[in-house]
């Protein structure tokens, strides 16, 4: 059996390792790295890595200090 990011649900993004919150009102994703398999070392380098794969725009959001992914 596959972590838990390999299963279809809420967070699945599609890419082992890395988990994808639903969109927001403004269609960004909030892209995390998969604590349990922590196939990256970041959430940083998850979301650099979902943008590469997926296309689409890395935000970077400093107070939060979270990296969103919109597809605009």
């Amino acid at each position: 059996m596959g972590c838990e990011c390999e299963r279809k649900g809420a967070v699945y993004s599609g890419i082992k390792g890395i988990l994808a919150c639903p969109a927001d009102k403004q269609g960004a994703l909030v892209i995390e790295r998969c604590d349990a398999c922590k196939r990256f070392h970041c959430d940083e380098a998850a979301a650099i890595h979902y943008a590469t794969c997926k296309g689409g725009t890395l935000l970077y959001v400093t107070r939060a200090k979270r990296i969103l992914w919109t597809d605009r």
